[in-house]
């Protein structure tokens, strides 16, 4: 895959830099060579400076076999036609392809290594999330056992309810038979007061009717 980029990239540079090239305003100085920038147009000239090749020579001024361009660095002289070009060297292109190939391949790095982070990530976020689901199962399983521990406590409570009314009407019949006993055993005692005072009475009675008896005088000619 990155062949097939490489050749891709080498195929769109030199089919588009000549078309960029012939509209710029400047020259190359051609492939493999320095030459020497010339304050005449003069091969015995002084030289005010050298340009390399992939140096990018504005032009200011064209003759037949000289040009005046200024130089990257800013100083102006004439060098001569036959070391200029039009074209983008090809060690210029090469060094773009290098530098090309060098930004995405480190690109190329950084992208594995956010991609190891986002795996990392991920497993972290899958570890967290079977985590979660195990927390959410463990809480609904304690939500329906809460929901049936609820309904039981509901109808314990309800039952409980029940038997404390069942039992409070016990006890008020508790009370109203204790009562009834009481009052039936206050009955008894005074029935058995009534009658012994009875006998009471009936005896004294039957016993003064005797004394009379024995007290009144035996009449004459009465033999018992």
């Amino acid at each position: 895959m990155r062949r097939s980029m490489m050749i891709f990239l080498v195929c769109l540079v030199f089919t588009v830099a000549p078309l960029l090239a012939a509209n710029a305003k400047g020259v190359y100085i051609r492939d493999w060579i320095t030459i020497s920038v010339r304050s005449t147009p003069s091969e015995a000239a002084r030289t005010i400076g050298l340009g390399n090749t992939n140096d990018f020579l504005e032009v200011i001024e064209e003759q037949e076999d000289w040009t005046k361009v200024r130089t990257p660095e800013g100083k102006e002289g004439w060098v001569q036609n036959r070391y200029l070009t039009k074209q983008t060297p090809k060690a210029l292109i090469i060094d773009q392809l290098n530098e090309k190939v060098k930004s995405l391949t480190e690109n190329n790095l950084t992208l594995r290594e956010e991609n190891k982070q986002l795996q990392k990530e991920n497993r972290e976020r899958s570890y967290k999330m079977s985590s979660s689901s195990k927390e959410i199962e463990k809480i609904q399983k304690d939500y329906e056992d809460l929901k049936t521990a609820s309904s039981d406590y509901l109808e314990l409570k309800k039952a409980y309810e029940k038997l404390q009314q069942e039992n409070i009407g016990q006890t008020e019949k508790v009370d109203l038979l204790a009562k009834e006993n009481s009052r039936l055993k206050t009955s008894e005692r005074l029935i058995f007061t009534l009658i012994g005072g009875a006998f009471i009475i009936i005896g004294l009675v039957i016993g003064v009717l005797l004394q009379l008896m024995r007290a009144r005088p035996k009449k004459a000619g009465y033999k018992f």
